[in-house]
């Protein structure tokens, strides 16, 4: 696989060729960023339209590759680029202000009780791998191991879920109808 600025200079010029500026320009804006950001990003963002349209995979090489068979795919999607620019832009803007307010907040208690979540999830996972994997006669668990793993699946999942889901069901709760307005 070549390298990341290789791949989106690849798709940047396959977008040009397929007639789309717009999508181009913001594929080539991200070139020489850091990979986090592009991901991330409105180039991440616009890889993963692109992919999930022409029906491939969501890298930047895959999109480059799938052009040329689909083109009309690609004229949808850079008509509708300027609003979806400004939606993505917005979005990346609202992710950096509050990883901002966050790390201008500083360590808070919030903060430790994530940190806790995530080791206690961690040291589960690993006690569960030791017991499966070196238990044998010096382990009995109390439970078949299949349960155990489901159960503690099922603790993972939920802990993924309420820190995960919880700060989207934050954003969204207000446009339904539930807590205060912004």
């Amino acid at each position: 696989m070549a390298d990341l600025a290789s791949a989106l200079g690849g798709l940047a010029g396959a977008l040009f060729k397929a007639g789309a500026p717009t999508l181009g320009t913001a594929i080539g804006a991200a070139i020489g960023g850091p990979a986090g950001a592009v991901v991330g990003g409105v180039a991440g963002k616009l890889i993963d339209t692109l992919a999930g349209r022409l029906g491939t995979e969501p890298t930047p090489e895959a999109v480059a590759e799938a052009i040329p068979s689909r083109p009309e795919v690609v004229q949808e999607v850079e008509a509708e680029a300027p609003a979806l620019l400004k939606v993505w832009e917005a979005e990346v803007a609202r992710t950096d202000q509050a990883q901002a307010a966050e790390i201008e907040k500083g360590f808070g208690a919030w903060q430790f009780w994530r940190g806790a979540w995530q080791g206690l999830i961690i040291a589960g996972w690993a006690v569960i791998l030791l017991a499966g994997v070196f238990g044998g006669p010096w382990v009995k668990p109390m439970l078949d191991m299949k349960y155990i793993v489901e159960s503690w699946g099922s603790v993972t999942l939920t802990w993924l879920a309420v820190f995960n889901g919880g700060h989207t069901l934050k954003e969204i709760a207000p446009s339904l109808g539930f807590g205060r307005r912004r």
